[in-house]
């Protein structure tokens, strides 16, 4: 007999055949897409401020909605986060050339060329440029980089992760680097912190809801704690909006700080070289007296035409410069697109300036506080690119030159005025600037003696100043000893403190704001002209002023005949000896004429006065928020600790938590619950309470069956029934409301707001 054939029992046995594969991208994904599309949109909103025209939230936009795409093909394909990041940054790089071009247009290399060189100077110019900017150009990648990363990173990790929170990372990351990067205002950083909060808090408890429910069931509590989560966003938003209501815009500006602003007091300035402007004999070189050097259309005749704002001296020159105004963050010379946020109450006017060739500085003439600016068909393409402007000082440079044909428009705000003296001067003194002027006191000591306040020390120094100044460019061959110049030798020795005190606008001017300064008095130089009635400026028409700061920030022009003396020095005049110094009295007032007030008066509204926007903390309303807070606080917490027994988990938890409800209620209501006692001692505890308010025994029956039910339901074999704790819930309140009945009515409203059921409970007694 042969051996069985054992050969089809040795094979294994077949592999059961596999399901369908759960796709990666299931429906409830939805609901993660939209969330991570909407938290990028919020942190997209931040550039608000900062840009100008739709252009930042199309392309922001469009972005965002291109990583979700990417990210949902390359999950569905099996792909992980990491291959979705290296998908995301290849994209990027070949679309930036034609968000930099501004078309669709593809020209190969020269497409990817302008994308590298956007990526390597676009961060410069975004940071670099005061807000807002015009929404075109390489600036546009840095919402397109943000967005892109952040919708399609946040998206993979919504579908592949796990972990609840996670995918709010790439999000948060795009809020922090907005806020960083761009120029918001509190109120919308405010606005955006709220919406952002709230809309994470919910995205994260519904994944984890989600996540939570797939391992142990639904959730009866899931909205409660939607809700609850929701409200303390809200809760946490109105108080730091409360606190944050006095923040000054621009504090956030974090990162424009770190970049290197253009190094404008390296340039020569028109004081430097104001002798070009002067008539000087046999000197034709570089000398502009009689030529024609603008042409200005729509600015008022005797409007102050602006070439540059001088506000540090080293010593030797007076020079303009960045982050010289501590009460500002915009104090520094950025680039400029057509538009900036420069306000001013001033009367707006739309002024254009024609330069003729033979002004080759490269201080760009300005007047006012500039609200828009743009270069003419006439001038070169790249002339914008050039510009720099500083709105603390109001002037504006190129960092090359006018050239010809570089004609431009500007709306700009009237600002200025004429100081007076009944003015008070601002306290923001530079001390440096204050220490540089020393030299000079030995005249503010002798000049401003006598006077009872700044001011008045102010006009009296400038009058004594032209009374005994001369003037002179050194225009005669004579007068050549009269030489130019604004260092400490040629204002001390040279000029305030030697007889005779000759100079001209240069010198009057550079001391004039440096015994400002020395009085405590802040003061800086400016040169520019008065704009003539026909509008044309000519060299002869330059000059220098003296402009002071008054307290409510602006800046005012001192007069130049208060302080510059126009009377030529005597012929064959000797070197300037040393000034002695006597008390200088103050003329008397003439008969009838009222004496100059020993303190000076409020200064009235001005046409540019800027308003004070810090308006503090508003005390009361703290105070009355708090009181109400805490009032509200204990009945909150009350129905806070309901809604949870109500909604608990376990079916057995609320039965326990309905029997701890009717005993929190009896001791609200003053009853003396001691703790450590079991159900029916408890109830036996209430009902000899009640009993002592004339209550019958049915109550103690009552109270001893819902006990002894609660008891039968926590420790019963059997899980109970939710539609049976219901039940039991809806028993106990009818209990709860009749343990009221009787009790006064100021009991039952303190009861409300008691904390006894709060405290932990007394200890037993032994009698109990």
């Amino acid at each position: 007999m042969s051996a069985p054939d054992l050969t089809p029992h040795l094979r294994p046995a077949p592999r059961p055949p596999r399901g369908p594969r759960e796709p990666a991208v299931q429906s409830f994904h939805v609901w993660d897409l939209l969330l991570v599309f909407g938290l990028t949109a919020i942190a997209l909103v931040g550039w608000e401020s900062t840009f100008r025209g739709p252009g930042w939230w199309i392309a922001g936009g469009l972005a965002a909605l291109t990583g979700i795409v990417v990210a949902m093909a390359v999950v569905s394909a099996r792909g992980g986060v990491e291959i979705v990041t290296l998908v995301l940054l290849v994209g990027y790089y070949l679309v930036s050339g034609p968000i930099v071009d501004g078309t669709l247009r593809l020209d190969g290399l020269r497409t990817l060329e302008s994308g590298v060189r956007a990526n390597s100077e676009g961060w410069s110019i975004l940071l670099g440029t005061h807000p807002p900017i015009d929404a075109s150009g390489a600036v546009l990648i840095a919402p397109v980089l943000l967005s892109l990363t952040s919708a399609g990173v946040g998206a993979a990790l919504a579908l592949r992760s796990r972990r609840a929170a996670t995918p709010l990372v790439p999000p948060t990351l795009m809020l922090g680097a907005v806020l960083l990067l761009a120029q918001p205002e509190p109120v919308s950083v405010l606005l955006q912190g709220v919406g952002y909060g709230t809309l994470a808090m919910l995205w994260m408890r519904l994944r984890g809801l989600r996540i939570d429910e797939a391992a142990h069931g639904r959730d009866p509590a899931r909205g409660w704690r939607l809700v609850g989560s929701v409200a303390l966003v809200v809760v946490v938003a109105l108080v730091a909006g409360l606190l944050a209501s006095t923040s000054p815009p621009g504090e956030r500006l974090l990162l424009s700080r770190s970049l290197a602003p253009y190094q404008v007091q390296k340039l020569s300035t028109p004081l430097d070289e104001f002798r070009d402007y002067t008539r000087q004999q046999g000197r034709t070189e570089g000398n502009v007296f009689e030529s024609k050097l603008f042409v200005v259309e729509g600015a008022p005749a005797g409007a102050r035409l602006r070439l540059a704002a001088l506000d540090t001296y080293d010593g030797s020159s007076w020079q303009a410069d960045n982050d010289t105004d501590p009460t500002r963050q915009d104090d520094r010379f950025l680039r400029l697109s057509s538009t900036i946020e420069n306000p001013s109450s001033g009367k707006e006017r739309k002024i254009t300036v024609r330069p003729t060739p033979r002004y080759t500085q490269p201080w760009v003439p300005t007047i006012g506080a500039l609200r828009s600016f743009q270069f003419l068909g006439s001038a070169r393409p790249d002339a914008q690119s050039h510009l720099r402007y500083n709105p603390a000082t109001q002037t504006a440079v190129m960092d090359d030159r006018l050239e010809k044909g570089d004609a431009y428009l500007f709306t700009s705000g009237l600002t200025g005025g004429l100081l007076k003296q009944r003015m008070s001067p601002s306290d923001e003194l530079d001390t440096d600037l204050y220490d540089r002027a020393a030299f000079l006191q030995p005249a503010v000591e002798s000049w401003a003696a006598g006077a009872k306040y700044p001011m008045q020390a102010l006009f009296q120094v400038a009058a004594r100043l032209k009374e005994v100044g001369r003037y002179s460019s050194g225009t005669e061959p004579w007068e050549s000893v009269y030489r130019p110049g604004h260092g400490e030798q040629r204002l001390g020795d040279g000029f305030v403190l030697g007889v005779p005190t000759v100079g001209d606008d240069e010198q009057y001017a550079s001391a004039m704001a440096l015994l400002a300064t020395r009085l405590g008095i802040p003061a800086r130089v400016v040169v520019g002209a008065v704009v003539p009635k026909s509008g044309t400026v000519r060299g002869k028409d330059v000059q220098a002023w003296v402009e002071i700061r008054i307290e409510n920030g602006s800046w005012r022009t001192l007069p130049t005949e208060t302080f510059m003396g126009r009377k030529p020095p005597d012929r064959g005049s000797p070197e300037p000896e040393p000034r002695s110094f006597p008390p200088f009295e103050p003329p008397a007032p003439e008969p009838g004429e009222e004496p100059e007030a020993e303190e000076p008066q409020v200064d009235e509204p001005s046409e540019d006065a800027e308003a004070d926007a810090s308006s503090g903390v508003p005390w009361r309303l703290v105070l009355l928020a708090l009181l109400v807070l805490l009032v509200a606080a204990i009945p909150l917490a009350k129905l806070v600790r309901r809604r949870r027994r109500l909604a608990a988990r376990a079916v057995t938890a609320r039965y326990a938590g309905a029997w701890r409800e009717l005993v929190d209620r009896a001791r609200d209501l003053g009853t003396p619950v001691p703790g450590g006692l079991t159900r029916p001692a408890e109830a036996r505890a209430m009902a000899a309470s009640d009993g002592d308010r004339g209550d019958g025994d049915g109550d103690a029956g009552a109270l001893l069956t819902l006990a002894g039910e609660a008891d039968a339901r926590i420790f019963g074999a059997d899980e109970p029934a939710p539609a049976d704790a219901a039940a039991f819930w809806a028993l106990v309140r009818d209990r709860r409301s009749g343990l009221a009945a009787d009790v006064p009515l100021r009991r039952r409203v303190w009861a409300v707001f008691s904390p006894a059921s709060l405290r932990p409970p007394p200890p037993p007694d032994d009698s109990v």
